[in-house]
């Protein structure tokens, strides 16, 4: 643990690939993720985390596309990492599951297109500018996201431990 603490205020291009191989060698998602600050101070995520692109022929299933227990964090501001946080997400299985099981539903019922953000929880279908077409209709393709504000409820957790 001392070789990841030792890369606290260090740049986020001196993460070596090893150590996000062995962090994923023993079952973490790794996620090197960029906070911003509110005017009134408060840090919130700059970017959903991705996990994979949706197929809409093949869609994943929920034990492939969540493959992880924990999720292991290197936050950063303007390119420096500040904080290490290790976040379990069992508590939110359930929750996870719900959206993925939504999502899916609309890709199966040809609704692709009609999938929002703001119907889900935690994980998102967020849409990329690139265009395919799914059985005549013309829709954008997607990816799964953990949503800015399921990393904003991970993110307050730290904020209090210093």
């Amino acid at each position: 643990m001392d070789e990841l603490e030792n890369l606290i205020g260090k740049s986020v291009f001196e993460i070596d690939s090893e150590i996000i191989n062995s962090l994923e060698s023993i079952n973490f998602k790794v996620a090197i993720l960029e906070y911003k600050y509110k005017n009134c101070g408060i840090r919130y995520p700059a970017n959903p985390l991705k996990l994979t692109l949706i197929d809409y022929t093949n869609v994943i299933t929920f034990d492939e596309l969540i493959n992880f227990d924990k999720i292991f964090i290197f936050w950063h501001f303007k390119d420096q990492i500040t904080d290490l946080e290790i976040f379990d997400i069992s508590s939110d299985l359930n929750n996870l599951k719900s959206d993925y099981d939504l999502i899916v539903s609309k890709i199966k019922n040809g609704q692709a297109h009609n999938i929002r953000q703001g119907d889900t929880k935690f994980l998102a279908a967020k849409r990329l500018d690139e265009t395919v077409f799914i059985d005549g209709k013309k829709v954008n393709k997607r990816e799964f996201v953990l949503k800015k504000s399921y990393l904003q409820k991970i993110l307050k957790e730290i904020r209090f431990n210093y």
